[in-house]
């Protein structure tokens, strides 16, 4: 009986119910230029870079003056630096209608899905790992190029779990690429979209706005 009651309250339940996930995809790559020209020496220009650096949210994992190279690393919210298009999902159930819409690139958020009868309730959270080589280059004895490359490590992870108690499902996934091009997480619905990730370019212009 008891077995009966559960599978009736599930019916009830997903008998009336409809759903949809939309993914609307970047709107278009990063045009910010990841390159800076200084009418000063590479000396001058690198002696001021080191502690405006250190001062701000980067750290710095090594100095090598000799070759001109700086490698720092940012760790946190991706949202201002990596665009991953926006998602959209819509439930209607015997509770009601519910929206959600979201940056895919959003450091944490709640939300639900319904596949089929199965109704998940999703909590995501993504991380960036930037790792950045600043590259001092001398043009001239009075004229400095510095280049700032980045490799964006994105890491998605969170739990599934479908409505009513029931089974929970685990997923990380983690995509990596570089200044000026992207990547793509899995499938993130039914209709075999997945989720696609392209730099903003404001993680290699904060750090160019601080070098002078």
């Amino acid at each position: 009986m008891k077995y009966i009651l559960i599978l009736f309250a599930v019916f009830f339940l997903s008998g009336c119910a409809s759903g949809k996930l939309d993914y609307i995809k970047p709107s278009n790559q990063s045009t910010n230029t990841n390159t800076k020209l200084i009418d000063h020496s590479r000396d001058l220009v690198w002696n001021s870079a080191v502690p405006e650096l250190g001062k701000n949210f980067f750290i710095i994992n090594n100095l090598d003056k000799s070759s001109g190279l700086i490698n720092i690393s940012y760790s946190g919210d991706p949202e201002q630096y990596v665009d991953c298009g926006t998602i959209t999902s819509y439930v209607k159930n015997a509770r009601g209608e519910r929206s959600y819409k979201f940056a895919g690139s959003s450091a944490q958020q709640t939300y639900e899905v319904l596949e089929g009868i199965r109704l998940f309730s999703v909590q995501r959270k993504m991380n960036l790992e930037g790792r950045i080589n600043v590259i001092f280059q001398e043009i001239t004895p009075d004229k400095t190029q510095v280049t700032v490359n980045t490799k964006y490590v994105l890491t998605k992870q969170g739990t599934a779990i479908i409505s009513g108690d029931g089974p929970r499902v685990d997923f990380s996934d983690t995509i990596s690429f570089g200044t000026g091009s992207g990547g793509s997480f899995p499938i993130i619905n039914s209709q075999g979209q997945s989720t696609e990730c392209i730099p903003t370019g404001k993680l290699e212009q904060s750090i160019l706005s601080l070098i002078k």
